[in-house]
């Protein structure tokens, strides 16, 4: 199997993928085959060598997974081949399967993701484990939790929000301060800029909070006994900022203080299957009542495994504290394996995919731009225009598809695509030349050419030039043979698409026919298209504000490529649907 190796301590490019040797599994463990695995600071740690694995650990990261379960052993009862689930590990989520005690397996909550159950384990047993169950916070008390952006402290404002206690966070920044007022902090403190000693007692009445939920460590230990009230109990989980401090212990007397520290990762099996049980009963309740307001699983999808440097690059981003709640990475490793595997494929399965690839991209982009222009609907006349436009990426590039499949009997309903892919692209030439008549507010039934633009020149090229003088002045007349030159093709290509499908139902289509067909489009199509660039050129100064340019390039180019689309061009055309709807954002 495939997992990623810590080669030595250093930078993150001490990860490497490697072929390992598959788990074993005892009587009392599972195997799961992984689906996801959850980023946490351990994990980081550990690939710098401050945090080795605990004797008899895996070597590889991970400390939390999620995945269907592919083998339990003989003293296994409760769980069976095929189950999602999520666990709590010592190590070795980074791998295509981890071998789990039985103990610390958790069913995937209703309503969760098997991808997003990943994030679960590790923070919900820390939490539990340190808030509720050693320092025993109650409904009514209040809890401060320093980092209040991180893993633990996001799940750790909605568990105890929602078992009825206060709480109050820091954090660095504005924006890690609003996400955690969003997710129901009652107080949150800028330590950058505030001094959270005097916050929390001005907050309190000069009484100080219950708990404390501390990652900081050494720095902060004075204040935090200054910041708790009588019998308040400080919980430390991590030491960012070190080791060793100096502590007044006067306090401690007084007011009947408390000092715990703990990790998880370092407990025994029984220990961690007793939290792992205590969590199912009480975390996992209030995370399968998320739709009615509470628990939900923070993680931020920003390595997707495609490969092993996806890895690489958010491991290195997470030291800078930049980042909120969890990084998931979903699908690894084994999805990797899977699909770079291309060598069962033939050339016509993978243009298929190809162009299958290029369809959900085009959908992609074009629900993006849809919802700009619906949040910002500030032009109603010119945005539903636009819309139009854009709508014609998903259409073609759907259409480009289809006519890749092979499939019997189904000629006529590749047809009634095809029909309906060039009346919507007759409708929105026409819907264009309404968009330029609205910019320059002329009535496109009237033809009225303002006297400041009448008398402009009109230079025409070969082969126009055989029909029409080289140099023609703008009025009346003009201005309306443009607009019916480009009108024609409104009218004969659904016309067109009609008879052509009329006449392959009544099985009398000859290749003299088709080639008709074509030709007239051919020239129908050139027609509509010049007198749009003659209309541009003419009123090019009135346009320019409105840059009318780009979007008729994306027009041009999608007519000209899907009108002379066969297999290859379908594929190759869909590639660049990107690119073309790009043009709309500028």
């Amino acid at each position: 199997m495939k997992a990623v190796v810590i080669t030595s301590p250093g930078d993150p490019e001490v990860l490497q993928l490697q072929e390992v040797e598959e788990p074993e599994i005892k009587d009392d463990e599972v195997l799961i085959k992984t689906e996801a695995a959850a980023l946490n600071r351990g994990d980081i740690y550990q690939r710098q060598g401050f945090y080795p694995p605990p004797e008899g650990a895996s070597t590889f990261p991970g400390l939390e997974c999620s995945g269907i379960i592919e083998a339990v052993g003989e003293n296994v009862s409760r769980w069976k081949v095929g189950d999602k689930v999520c666990a709590l590990l010592s190590g070795g989520g980074y791998a295509e399967k981890v071998a789990v005690p039985a103990g610390q397996v958790l069913p995937v909550p209703s309503g969760v993701s098997l991808s997003d159950a990943a994030s679960l384990p590790e923070v919900a047993c820390t939490v539990w484990s340190t808030v509720f169950t050693m320092s025993r916070l109650c409904p009514g008390e209040t809890l401060l939790i320093h980092g209040g952006s991180s893993g633990i402290g996001t799940f750790a404002i909605q568990i105890a929000k929602f078992k009825g206690a206060k709480v109050f966070v820091t954090a660095g920044d504005e924006r890690k301060l609003a996400f955690c007022n969003d997710l129901g902090a009652d107080l949150c403190i800028n330590y950058k800029t505030e001094d959270f000693v005097v916050r929390v007692k001005e907050e309190t009445e000069g009484k100080g909070v219950d708990v404390i939920l501390d990652c900081v460590g050494a720095a902060y230990l004075q204040r935090n006994l200054d910041c708790l009230n009588v019998d308040g109990r400080l919980f430390i989980i991590g030491s960012i900022s070190g080791f060793v401090a100096e502590l007044n212990i006067t306090a401690m007397f007084a007011k009947r203080l408390s000092i715990q520290a703990a990790a998880l990762r370092t407990r025994s099996v029984e220990e961690k299957a007793s939290i792992v049980k205590e969590v199912e009963k009480n975390v996992w309740p209030a995370i399968m009542s998320a739709n009615s307001g509470f628990i939900q699983p923070l993680s931020q999808t920003s390595c997707t495994s495609t490969a092993s440097l996806d890895f690489e690059i958010a491991i290195s981003q997470l030291p800078v504290r930049d980042f909120t709640h969890q990084i998931c990475a979903w699908g690894f490793p084994h999805l990797l394996v899977k699909t770079m595997d291309f060598s069962h494929l033939n050339r016509g399965q993978m243009t298929l995919m190809g162009s299958a690839f290029c369809v959900v991209l085009s959908l992609h982009f074009t629900l993006q731009l849809v919802s700009q222009h619906l949040f910002y609907w500030k032009n109603p006349k010119e945005q539903k225009a636009i819309l139009i436009i854009i709508l014609m990426a998903p259409i073609y590039a759907a259409v480009s598809f289809v006519g890749l499949l092979d499939i019997r009997g189904s000629k006529a309903f590749f047809m009634f695509l095809e029909s309906v892919k060039e009346c919507y692209e007759a409708f929105v030439i026409a819907k264009f030349l309404a968009l330029m008549y609205s910019y320059l507010n002329i009535s496109i039934s009237k033809n009225i050419v303002p006297d400041e633009i009448k008398g402009r020149e009109i230079h025409h090229s070969f082969p126009m030039t055989l029909f029409q003088p080289r140099t023609v002045r703008l009025n009346h007349h003009t201005l309306k043979l443009l607009k019916y030159w480009t009108w024609q093709f409104v009218v004969i290509r659904p016309v067109c698409s009609v008879l052509m499908i009329t006449l392959q139902l009544l099985q009398f289509y000859p290749s003299w026919l088709s080639w008709t067909f074509t030709i007239i489009l051919n020239v129908s199509v050139s027609l509509a298209l010049y007198s749009l660039v003659a209309f541009y050129h003419v009123f090019a100064k009135e346009l320019e504000p409105h840059k009318p340019l780009a979007k008729f390039l994306c027009i041009k180019g999608i007519v000209f490529f899907c009108f002379w689309q066969v297999n290859r061009t379908s594929f190759f055309f869909s590639l660049f649907f990107g690119g073309l709807i790009s043009f709309y954002t500028h």
